[in-house]
């Protein structure tokens, strides 16, 4: 796809492109895509920040790959132990998760869409992007898109509950 060192503006930029070219299903992955890799940089944030070390995150960050992993683990790192759906506005999680079926049938061959039907569906996903995007800066301080900054050292034993 393309690497999140291009940042947001580029992004999006990109699927309207696809969107304004006529590459309407080309543009709902990619737009899916992108949905996906904001959640999962956010959700890595969240890691770093809540005491493992990069290198750690990076490792567990493997196992959270989709965005079912990533909402089944939010929960675990959110600092007020919340689900994405708790402060996700319904409609938002709605049209990323009918957007992620779609993508899905069509990448398995399961199903076949009406460009017309994925290029508004990608339109209302960056509609939905949006939203997400801000509410993970309000939120967090981060956006995925940032950034990251990296922690080295573990912070996770501070405060032991059981014998070192």
């Amino acid at each position: 796809m393309y690497p999140v060192k291009l940042g947001y503006t580029e992004a999006t930029k990109r699927v309207n492109s696809l969107i304004k070219n006529g590459h309407h299903a080309e543009a709902l992955l990619t737009a899916m895509f992108t949905v996906e890799k904001t959640l999962y940089r956010t959700l890595r944030q969240l890691v770093v920040s809540a005491g493992f070390p990069s290198t750690q995150a990076d490792v567990l960050m493997n196992k959270f790959r989709g965005i079912e992993n990533i909402k089944q683990v939010w929960v675990c790192f959110d600092p007020k132990n919340e689900t994405l759906s708790k402060f996700i506005a319904q409609a938002d999680l709605k049209t990323v998760m009918d957007a992620q079926t779609m993508r899905n049938d069509m990448v398995h061959g399961k199903a076949v869409y009406k460009l017309s039907e994925c290029e508004d569906k990608a339109k209302a996903v960056l509609v939905a992007l949006g939203n997400i995007r801000q509410l993970l800066e309000d939120r967090y301080g981060f956006d995925g898109w940032s950034v990251m900054k990296r922690r080295v050292k573990n912070t996770l034993h501070a405060d032991p509950r059981v014998k070192t």
